[in-house]
């Protein structure tokens, strides 16, 4: 089920429409199993059991989610909750990639050792003052989400939602603080983190792999592989994800003519940037600047 059409459905469910889903999933009051997805996308998830237990599959495999316990999935179209337990609670926030990338594109960057270090132990169990922290951040959430006369509430939201990213950033530095920097586990690691912190620097400018793996001394080819099998997804994958992030935001928070973006990205011209844009959402940029409106 698209996962909007699942928070319409759903009066514990709260939306934005550009792309996010908070889910207050409660034992007694939400049947499984249910398969929530983003079409032509991948989804960004987020789950903090706060009693009882999920069973969610993600990818191939399948998570048992208890109290205590902090998820967060990155990058597969499709979530499956399979058994909510009767005395469950959680909040389960689901993000389209787009939506994310733009939230996240003003924010310092995450850590590239939190990135890998999900993407193989994607579940945590986390200290009870961590639960605590998260907890009154997704709840304040809420609260925006049912003042539904504020103004500025779609503004807000975003912000507390960065917020929220920013303490789940916070917790992790203070681990590696406190525990000593992750061991790097290869030179293939190294490559991937250096490649998301030249992307995130300059991904105005340059979009080709062959650029970013020329400023990496490797192959173009090389570096799709080495980053294909940290992240599962190709460094040109990676490339379109966050310019297409960069994109929103500028067509969000600007008033800046179509054609000045184009230029301001360095793509040939508008026509080069419509056709990347509409192939990566479905919308041409003036059509995405307004449906907001």
């Amino acid at each position: 089920m698209n996962f909007m059409d699942f928070a319409q459905r759903n009066s514990r469910c709260h939306a934005l429409p550009d792309g996010f889903v908070l889910w207050q999933a409660d034992g007694r009051s939400d049947s499984t199993p249910v398969c929530l997805e983003v079409p032509d996308s991948d989804m960004i998830v987020h789950a903090l059991v706060l009693a009882g237990e999920l069973k969610v599959g993600w990818g191939n495999r399948r998570y048992s989610l208890t109290s205590g316990c902090f998820a967060n999935f990155l990058d597969n179209p499709l979530l499956e909750v399979l058994d909510i337990s009767a005395d469950a609670r959680a909040f389960v926030m689901l993000f389209s990639a787009s939506f994310i990338t733009s939230l996240l594109k003003n924010m310092p960057p995450f850590p590239p050792s939190y990135v890998l270090k999900i993407k193989m132990l994607p579940v945590s169990v986390v200290s009870a003052q961590t639960v605590r922290i998260f907890q009154k951040r997704i709840e304040s959430i809420v609260e925006i989400f049912n003042d539904d006369s504020h103004c500025f509430r779609a503004e807000m939201l975003k912000c507390a939602l960065r917020m929220f990213m920013m303490d789940i950033a916070n917790d992790h530095i203070r681990q590696e603080n406190e525990n000593g920097e992750l061991p790097s586990v290869g030179r293939k690691n190294v490559l991937f983190k250096q490649f998301i912190r030249l992307l995130l620097a300059r991904v105005r400018h340059q979009h080709t792999v062959g650029w970013y793996a020329s400023q990496l001394c490797v192959t173009p080819q090389y570096l799709n592989r080495v980053v294909k099998s940290t992240s599962q997804k190709t460094a040109y994958e990676h490339i379109c994800i966050t310019l297409v992030g960069a994109l929103i935001d500028q067509l969000e928070n600007t008033e800046e003519p179509v054609s000045q973006i184009a230029e301001a990205f360095h793509f040939p011209d508008l026509a080069t940037m419509t056709k990347f844009f509409k192939r990566q959402t479905g919308k041409t940029p003036t059509e995405y600047r307004k449906s907001l409106k």
